[in-house]
């Protein structure tokens, strides 16, 4: 008999699809800005998934804000000015090529 593994399932915040978690790029705050997380214990607290899609960034990142759930009722939504915004599509870019996401 084959024992059945858990796979975490998690929601793209840009297509809101559901995807196994190690097919998407986890993004948390640290001090107020926002970071891709690579490895599991890097950030407290909550954190949001994108999946590897560029267009699903793009749409997460349309109003430049992400906004990540801190309990049931509330959230913190970080606003990106452009610079930050292209900044970070720009890490998404090379995060996704160098750990061979893409599509």
């Amino acid at each position: 008999m084959t024992e059945r593994v858990h796979e975490p399932i998690r929601t793209c915040v840009g297509c809101r699809e559901r995807y196994p978690q190690d097919s998407l790029i986890r993004l948390g705050l640290r001090r107020g800005k926002v970071v891709i997380i690579s490895e599991k214990s890097e950030v407290a607290g909550r954190t949001i998934y994108l999946c590897p899609r560029e267009d699903c960034w793009q749409r997460a990142t349309r109003h430049n804000r992400l906004a990540f759930k801190t309990s049931k009722y509330d959230r913190i939504t970080v606003y990106l000015d452009t610079k930050e915004r292209d900044a970070l599509l720009m890490r998404l870019r090379r995060f996704s090529r160098d750990r061979g996401l893409q599509d």
